[in-house]
């Protein structure tokens, strides 16, 4: 049960990471670009300059984030080798018999 509770605010704290992760850059970027376009007086161009660099910004998080996982996904054990080592252990405790 432990173990299970221990996934599960593993995946929480994932999910959680990701909200932030697209949020922050994208409302940085509107506030960034709406404070310059009051500050120059340049309508909203730089709103939109600003809002799409925050995506892009997300985006590359994003990516940064899955990468991360997919290293630590990779360095774990997989289902298949679990399997293969069972496996071989059960080979070798017949060969004892």
């Amino acid at each position: 049960m432990r173990k299970n509770q221990n996934a599960i605010l593993k995946n929480l704290a994932l999910l959680s990471q990701v909200g932030i992760m697209m949020l922050v850059p994208i409302f940085g970027g509107v506030l960034l670009g709406s404070w310059l376009d009051n500050k120059l007086g340049t309508g909203h161009i730089l709103l939109i300059i600003c809002l799409i660099l925050g995506v892009g910004a997300s985006f590359r998080n994003l990516y940064m984030l899955s990468v991360r996982q997919g290293k630590d996904y990779e360095d774990s054990e997989s289902p298949a080798s679990y399997v293969k080592k069972f496996n071989k252990k059960v080979d070798e405790d017949k060969k004892r018999k």
